[in-house]
């Protein structure tokens, strides 16, 4: 197709157009997979000086500008549903606001069902999480909705399209092979001085929903990809909270006893186990524990006489370590050039372009919902415990 795609974008913070503190910047790879095809009809931001002035910068870059010198600056949907129409409606949503605006059908928290009111029939790239919400009920009804109302839908779990993943690893490795899963441990350390500074909802349950549901929620739903179903009822979490000798942080900088409530503390260790349908077993491991950097995480998979173990997947070149049955030592593999952020921007627009089927999207709506449904079933799992031996108030 040669016609241009029109895009409508939420959000004019780093989720959509990047900053020096992490990867996502989905503008980027728009303007990669689209090139001249890329036409930025909208993008709504409360803050239309924050919002204007990324349009500036766009528009300074004689690579880029075709595909936003006609953006038009709204405060909300419905602003926007009001003016782009005909030769201007948006083919695709990218919806990069908090998670408290997206996931349900109550009014101001349900971006999904606002904008297929005035869109019918636009795709919709979601952010991760899906929704911030507990009432697992309302956030199936969205994805009800969405499907019943033929929508394309991809949600954020970009990991999935990691070439280790989909190439070698399930594809290649496991399925070929005929292999069941055993167990799979996960672990996600973050640097805790990353987000001490500018994360001020990071570190608070009434802000966000916490860092498994937040954050954690990638290698979850990674986890997910490769096995059967977990049943949620086995989740078992224990905690190192504030409170604990254990999870005192020596070099942190924010001003957690100034700016949050106690019972809004997050947890500095989540420790997670769980069984899955087939019989095999699962753990996690998240810790805001390390000082420089920003992540360390790794997945291990291991099935009979086989072990997997993807290290650093949020990198520029991801390594999967394979064990295979006639080998003492695990074989190393390193992918390079692996940006799986633009491979999940173009599976999207290959379906709506009608080059793809809706198979090549990884993560849709209806299966993200249960990483969502997952990553609760921890956060709570481990709250009860917490609350089981005292809570804040408790000895530890």
């Amino acid at each position: 197709m040669s016609s241009r795609f029109n895009v409508l974008l939420l959000g004019a913070g780093p989720i959509n157009f990047g900053s020096t503190e992490g990867p996502w910047n989905h503008s980027k790879r728009l303007e990669q997979k689209l090139g001249e095809r890329l036409n930025v009809v909208g993008l709504i931001d409360l803050n239309t000086e924050r919002a204007n002035n990324v349009l500036t910068i766009k528009r300074a870059d004689a690579n880029v500008k075709t595909g936003y010198e006609h953006t038009k600056v709204f405060t909300s949907i419905k602003e926007a549903g009001e003016n782009l129409k005909g030769i201007d409606t948006p083919h695709l949503a990218v919806l990069g606001f908090q998670a408290n605006c997206r996931g349900s059908t109550k009014p101001g928290h349900d971006n999904e069902l606002e904008l297929i009111q005035y869109f019918p029939k636009i795709g919709l790239f979601i952010e991760k999480p899906i929704s911030d919400v507990e009432d697992f009920s309302d956030v199936e009804a969205v994805g009800k909705k969405l499907k019943e109302n033929g929508n394309v839908t991809s949600v954020g779990y970009m990991l999935r399209y990691l070439k280790g993943m989909s190439n070698c690893y399930k594809k290649r490795l496991i399925d070929e092979n005929n292999l069941t899963v055993m167990h799979t441990q996960a672990s996600y350390l973050f640097a805790y001085d990353f987000a001490a500074k500018d994360f001020y909802g990071y570190w608070s349950k009434s802000r966000e929903p916490g860092p498994i549901v937040t954050q954690a929620t990638h290698i979850c739903d990674l986890t997910r990809f490769f096995t059967p179903p977990i049943i949620l009822d086995s989740v078992h979490t224990n905690t190192v909270e504030h409170t604990d000798k254990a999870g005192e942080l020596s070099i942190f900088q924010f001003n957690e006893k100034g700016l949050v409530k106690p019972e809004d503390r997050i947890p500095r260790v989540t420790s997670a186990t769980w069984r899955y349908e087939s019989g095999a077993t699962g753990s996690l491991v998240h810790a805001v524990c390390l000082h420089e950097g920003d992540y360390d995480c790794e997945l291990l998979i291991v099935a009979d006489g086989w072990k997997f173990r993807l290290v650093d997947p949020y990198g520029i070149s991801p390594k999967l370590y394979v064990r295979k049955p006639g080998d003492l030592e695990e074989v190393r593999t390193i992918f390079t050039n692996d940006d799986c952020y633009y491979s999940e921007i173009e599976a999207m627009i290959d379906v709506i372009d009608g080059k793809s089927d809706k198979s090549v999207i990884l993560s849709p709506y209806e299966d993200s919902i249960k990483t969502y449904e997952f990553t609760w079933a921890i956060r709570l799992a481990g709250e009860k415990n917490y609350n089981a031996r005292g809570g804040i108030n408790g000895e530890q």
